[in-house]
């Protein structure tokens, strides 16, 4: 049985190619293949698929957000257990060892949707509080300026690099470890001086960040913080 799948046609692609992402199947084809070609390909994948959903379900199941009494927020590469509680207004705290929410006693909503929200609303206002200074900081040490750097919000990317020289951030950012934060910017700032992935993009890569390889592999691991 061929997997269900979203179908991606480009005048600029010359072969047929699968993605898989959070158990979702992305084919990519030229525009001149036919259906037929297109389902066969599909066809000769379908165990290849099929191990990558399993191992996506996995990583979603050992690294996903739990938002719920005594869940799981990831912060700074470490998972944080989470806990909330009715109280006069709502705000959020995080300590060495938890997040604690407070939801006002006003609040008639779904408990979990009303934490989810707080909590990203905090993200946000953390990454927009830090993540520019050290960019700005990286910016001084690669000598890749951009024009400007602000927070973003995706569930597909931690970052991008505009044409006009504009860094955003994910302010998802937040969960990894500083290290794969850094590693990020680093490959953001690059784009400013190549806006593609091409040998010279890597080589620039490669002096800024000597242990991007490792750090690249290590990333793929924390897809599912960004499904959230």
């Amino acid at each position: 049985m061929t997997p269900d799948y979203q179908l991606l046609r480009s005048a600029r692609r010359k072969t047929l190619a699968i993605q898989v992402r959070d158990g979702q199947v992305v084919v990519r084809a030229p525009i001149s293949a036919t259906r037929a070609a297109i389902e066969g390909f599909v066809q000769s994948k379908a165990d290849w698929i099929g191990l990558h959903r399993q191992r996506q379900q996995r990583e979603i199941e050992q690294l996903g957000v739990q938002v719920r009494q005594g869940g799981s927020v990831p912060w700074r590469g470490q998972m944080l257990e989470l806990y909330w509680q009715r109280g006069e207004a709502s705000g959020v705290r995080q300590t060495t060892d938890g997040f604690q929410v407070t939801l006002s006693s006003r609040v008639r909503r779904d408990e979990c949707q009303v934490v989810t929200e707080q909590l990203q609303r905090w993200f946000q206002e953390q990454a927009e509080a830090c993540l520019p200074a050290r960019t700005q900081a990286l910016a001084v040490r690669t000598g890749l300026q951009p024009s400007s750097t602000s927070i973003g919000s995706w569930r597909g990317r931690w970052g991008q690099c505009s044409r006009s020289g504009e860094v955003k951030l994910n302010w998802r950012l937040l969960q990894l470890a500083p290290a794969l934060q850094d590693y990020v910017i680093v490959h953001e700032l690059c784009h400013l001086r190549y806006m593609h992935h091409g040998p010279e993009f890597h080589e620039l890569l490669q002096h800024h960040c000597p242990e991007h390889p490792r750090l690249n592999t290590e990333m793929r691991r924390f897809t599912p913080w960004l499904t959230w």
